[in-house]
């Protein structure tokens, strides 16, 4: 166990707290509306933003709220999802979304566990509705973005589930700090480390990452 993993940096995150001034690239979560913003989270899921907020404009104007969807099936929604991947089983969800709202009076419940419930909503999707709905900040949702960074700093040991991911980070990250580092680790993500040609000479986190110093020793590290 490195040094890093046996006492998590997490601290150094803040030095990227600049981020939490950016708007999130899916349009949808600029609004509190839970139809929209859940909406928007299961047709982001294996999708790019771009083409979310390129589908939505038409589909909201078609169903505006949940009340809409009432007696729809996905044949009903799929013509108005041109680009999102998988459709039809998307559309499901969104009318499983349309029903849970149904239930409760177009509110949500304030825990994570009530809205996993909901088919086709997992940690990530309740833990962003959780916070942008309601300001209630008990997870941290982790997209591509968060995951990549977290493998390449190397604080916690390796894994590919997103699930033990987010359990690893929790202890380490107190109420107040979760979605902001949700949201630090996946604008880094976007701007400095990216998929293809991480920027590690400009990253503020590099003399802690486990990247960083294996390309080092090797003599390849990035530019």
């Amino acid at each position: 166990m490195s040094a890093e993993q046996a006492n998590p940096p997490i601290d150094l995150l803040s030095r990227y707290d600049e981020y939490l001034a950016l708007k999130h690239p899916l349009q949808v979560l600029e609004t509190k509306d839970p139809w929209r913003v859940g909406c928007g989270l299961v047709l982001a899921a294996h999708c790019s933003d771009a083409a979310v907020n390129k589908a939505a404009p038409g589909f909201f104007s078609q169903y505006p709220d949940w009340k809409s969807v009432t007696g729809k099936t996905r044949n009903d929604l799929i013509p108005f999802l041109p680009g999102i991947s998988h459709s039809g089983n998307k559309s499901d969800y969104i009318i499983n979304w349309a029903d849970y709202l149904e239930a409760h009076g177009g509110n949500i419940e304030p825990t994570i566990e009530a809205l996993t419930q909901v088919k086709g909503f997992g940690r990530k999707t309740a833990g962003i509705l959780l916070f942008i709905v309601k300001g209630i900040d008990e997870a941290i949702p982790l997209d591509t973005h968060a995951l990549r960074i977290l493998d390449r700093l190397g604080w916690f040991p390796a894994t590919k589930n997103p699930e033990v991911r987010q359990k690893q980070l929790l202890p380490w990250t107190p109420i107040g700090r979760r979605f902001a580092t949700f949201t630090i680790l996946t604008q880094h993500g976007r701007h400095v480390c990216e998929a293809k040609a991480a920027k590690c000479r400009e990253c503020q986190l590099s003399a802690k990452c486990a990247f960083f110093a294996a390309q080092a020793r090797a003599g390849a590290a990035p530019a």
